[in-house]
């Protein structure tokens, strides 16, 4: 399998909700988002040394029944065809599957939900739908994304909503603006932005929202959900 693999931990109780989990991380991501932490996933990863699907499926198969769950996280995941035959082997192993996902790739969402290879989505909306041309500085067209969610959100498998706050980028009218278009959503996770590493040096000089704007977003959007978390 060719999955590429350039990261994992053996051990996450934060990755995978009310699990213990490994984690995969794989490289290459379709957006370029200025505030995103992960440069090297994007631009660097082609030298990065890579972890053999087959060697990462031996090292996890010992530890099932102490671990229950994987985390496949990016970069973006879905870019890569090899991913339901990882997902497929990991399953037959015994492991509930978290994917991470920017959710840009809806037929491929559509293909792992009818073959059960997901069991809980974390889907990271980067902006309201109308500005992510902008903010993700790619050409995707709003109904791409309008399906993505729709196809998430008609399907059994447990999800969450991540956005994340950044001055100048997503302000608190555009945190709304996404919590309106997923309104009723059980969950979602506002995460802090950090300007020590960004994709958009510029982005270094922004100074995060403090946690007392995080609370208030929070507060101005919980109407729309069952439960909202703040995540470091």
């Amino acid at each position: 399998m060719g999955l590429p693999i350039v990261g994992h931990s053996k051990l996450s109780i934060a990755d995978y909700p009310g699990r213990l989990c490994a984690t995969a991380v794989v490289p290459g991501c379709n957006f370029r988002c200025p505030f995103c932490p992960k440069e090297e996933l994007i631009h660097h990863y082609i030298p990065m040394e890579k972890i053999p699907a087959v060697d990462y499926l031996q090292m996890v198969y010992p530890r099932i029944g102490f671990l229950s769950g994987i985390t496949i996280t990016g970069g973006e995941p879905t870019l890569h065809d090899y991913l339901p035959d990882f997902l497929k082997e990991l399953k037959l192993q015994g492991y509930k599957i978290k994917l991470d996902t920017n959710a840009s790739k809806p037929k491929r969402l559509q293909r792992l939900i009818e073959r059960e290879l997901v069991d809980y989505f974390s889907v990271f909306l980067v902006a309201p739908i109308y500005k992510y041309p902008e903010v993700a500085r790619y050409r995707i067209k709003p109904e791409i994304m309008r399906k993505s969610i729709q196809i998430i959100r008609k399907s059994e498998v447990p999800r969450e909503w991540v956005v994340m706050p950044v001055p100048g980028i997503n302000e608190i009218e555009d945190i709304e603006a996404i919590s309106r278009s997923i309104a009723g959503a059980r969950k979602l996770v506002i995460r802090k932005f950090k300007h020590e590493k960004t994709l958009d040096p510029k982005c270094m000089d922004i100074d995060p929202f403090s946690d007392e704007d995080l609370k208030e977003i929070r507060d101005r959007v919980a109407p729309y959900f069952h439960e909202v978390q703040i995540e470091d």
